[in-house]
This record gives C-alpha cells, sequence and structure tokens, in this order.
C-alpha cells in the first residue's frame, strides 16, 4: 500500500466523489486506500463541511433538491484543480486560496475549474 494522500488531494477526491457518484466516499475502496483509513475520510468530510464545501441533507430522499444524490451530500463551490507530480500535490495556481473553494459560506452555485488556467484563473475569488 502506498503513503496516504495529503489533506488538499484528499479533500479534492472526497468533492469529486460527492459530485460523480451516489455512493458515499466511506464505501469507494480507491477513496479508502488513498486516504489511509476510512476515519480519515470523514474527519476531512467534517472539515469541508464546516468550512462550506459540502452540505448534508436530511430526510427522505424524495425531499432533497434535484441535484443532489442519493447519498444526500451537496457540493459546493468548485473543487479547485490539482496537479499530482513526482508522488506531491500541488494546487495549481490561484486555488490554494481561492474563496470560492475553502470560503466559510456556501456558494450558491457548483462550479468546475476551467480545464486550463493559463495565468489565473478566470473564477478565481481573492482572499
Amino acid at each position: 500500500m502506498s503513503d496516504p494522500v495529503g489533506n488538499d488531494e484528499l479533500d479534492w477526491l472526497i468533492w469529486l466523489s460527492l459530485r460523480d457518484s451516489d455512493v458515499h466516499p466511506t464505501r469507494i475502496s480507491d477513496l479508502g486506500n488513498a486516504a489511509g483509513t476510512y476515519g480519515r475520510i470523514d474527519r476531512r468530510m467534517r472539515a469541508m463541511k464546516k468550512t462550506g464545501q459540502i452540505r448534508l441533507h436530511k430526510g427522505p430522499r424524495a425531499t432533497y433538491p434535484a441535484h443532489v444524490r442519493a447519498h444526500g451530500w451537496e457540493v459546493i463551490g468548485c473543487p479547485g484543480a490539482g496537479i499530482q507530480e513526482d508522488g506531491q500535490f500541488d494546487w495549481v495556481y490561484g486555488c490554494a486560496d481561492c474563496q470560492r473553494r475553502v470560503r466559510p459560506d456556501p456558494a450558491a452555485v457548483v462550479v468546475d475549474p476551467p480545464p486550463i488556467v493559463a495565468f489565473e484563473c478566470e473564477l478565481r475569488i481573492e482572499p
């Protein structure tokens, strides 16, 4: 087993899995392997909820907004974009402190980062 990924990369992977899958992240074996432990995924999700990156909808599935998947978690804002190079994860320029990614109150809409960021992301919200 390889070393667990860092918190930034794990948050990014959790955000993407919540957006793209109906399965809770603790039930995804590849994500569990990347995190090292499933408990770490839970801790990171609590941190992401606290910073407004995700929000949990409770109650019957029929009451969830249309864009919320079966697991009940709503992804908010932007996951940012990262680069994995030589075993090291780094945010692309401007993502590390972008308020769209780390804001304490939820963003109104979910966006994907642009596929190519030349100088600075046009979606960036400065701190």
